[in-house]
């Protein structure tokens, strides 16, 4: 089964009409379905939604509906399964004196241990990280 995981910031896109890539968004996620038979996100990305579509003034109505929609249409995965591993590659990465964003590894390990083929974001930052997933910008979806 081919499986994508949605980051916040793409989930945002399709959800938030005032955001720059909205129409570009829903294009994607349109040819996503196509193309996907699981679409997934974690939970984690659902109070980042909520608090970013909040502060930009989208009704609670609107965000609930959304999240009903998630709820029927995604599998929403938690971290209690990739949290000790993701500490761990944290801590490895700070007695090293490197950077890395926390939020991403959590997201790409839940995506991974869940057995996602694909994850899109359009977060730069992710690209750059070793890891063994194909991840995706919505650029790349409209190029094919």
């Amino acid at each position: 089964m081919s499986k994508i995981f949605f980051d916040a910031n793409i989930l945002l896109d399709i959800l938030l009409p005032s955001r720059q890539n909205h129409k570009k968004a829903i294009e994607v996620y349109e040819i996503i379905c196509q193309k996907y038979e699981i679409l997934a996100t974690s939970e984690n990305i659902l109070t980042t939604i909520e608090y970013i579509a909040s502060k930009n003034g989208t009704k609670c109505e609107i965000i609930w509906r959304f999240f009903d929609s998630l709820n029927s249409n995604f599998e929403i995965y938690h971290f209690s399964d990739i949290l000790n591993e993701s500490l761990e590659i944290y801590h490895q990465y700070c007695k090293e004196n490197r950077k890395i964003d926390f939020e991403d590894l959590l997201q790409l390990k839940c995506a991974i241990k869940q057995n996602c083929q694909a994850f899109i974001t359009e977060d730069k930052g992710i690209k750059k990280m070793d890891v063994n997933i194909e991840i995706f910008n919505l650029n790349d979806f409209l190029k094919n």
